[in-house]
């Protein structure tokens, strides 16, 4: 009873808080239909789901989660928050065990694996140039390159509800989300109504003391001088 009480207290806590920022009446993907708009711009991202004891339990998570953002629109000066369209997945919702970093540790969970989710839209949104509201990195680095879904610097740690991830949509135009998963591929596609221009990202990693910190930049427009967008400690 406790830990539930002080779950609520926790996500009342976040709620309220965006209410105060601003944020949350803008908060929201809408449905669409296909004659809404011409979506005739598109931009995709895929990542390989690597063989794990725990693969099908984050699959299976995955697929419930994806329910949710399938065929949802992101209007101009609208937030997306992962957990406010994904809510508290838990196992009556029927998600299952799949692994998680929690304080530098591997372990299981309910609802595991959906990480890779957060990850991939993380991921793209800063290629695209789009505004990070909020977004955290994971406390440790497990992953060798050929092992690794994405580099080092753009993954995206979400925990409900302290850790979330949020993105501004800062164009003009709204942004059609869309998802493929099989067993072996995540794929992630924003359709638009106007060309979409990906960005080229570059990374400084330093390790000491037992710590890798990256930096990520991103080229920028007019000049093409790098923005930084991140600055991360992964415990090696």
């Amino acid at each position: 009873m406790l830990s539930f009480l002080k779950l609520k207290i926790k996500t009342a806590k976040r709620w309220i808080g965006a209410i105060l920022e601003g944020q949350y009446f803008r908060f929201g993907l809408e449905p669409t239909l296909d004659r809404d708009f011409d979506w005739k711009q598109e931009t995709s991202l895929s990542l390989p789901i690597f063989d794990s004891p725990l693969k099908e339990g984050k699959l299976h998570n995955l697929r419930i989660a994806i329910a949710h953002l399938q065929n949802r629109v992101l209007y101009p000066g609208r937030i997306f928050s992962f957990w406010y369209e994904i809510g508290n997945p838990t196992i009556q919702k029927g998600y299952k065990e799949g692994r998680v970093i929690r304080k530098g540790q591997v372990g299981k969970e309910i609802a595991g694996g959906l990480c890779q989710l957060s990850g991939i839209i993380y991921y793209l949104s800063l290629e695209l140039g789009l505004t990070i509201l909020e977004r955290y990195p994971h406390s440790r680095d497990l992953y060798t390159e050929e092992t690794r879904f994405t580099p080092l610097g753009t993954d995206a740690s979400v925990v409900y509800p302290s850790k979330d991830l949020r993105i501004l949509n800062s164009f003009s135009y709204p942004l059609l989300f869309e998802w493929e998963l099989t067993d072996t591929k995540l794929t992630f596609r924003i359709r638009a109504i106007e060309p979409l221009k990906r960005q080229k990202l570059y990374f400084q990693q330093t390790d000491k003391n037992g710590y890798s910190n990256v930096l990520v930049f991103r080229e920028s427009e007019p000049n093409g001088n790098p923005v930084l967008c991140s600055s991360d400690d992964y415990l090696l």
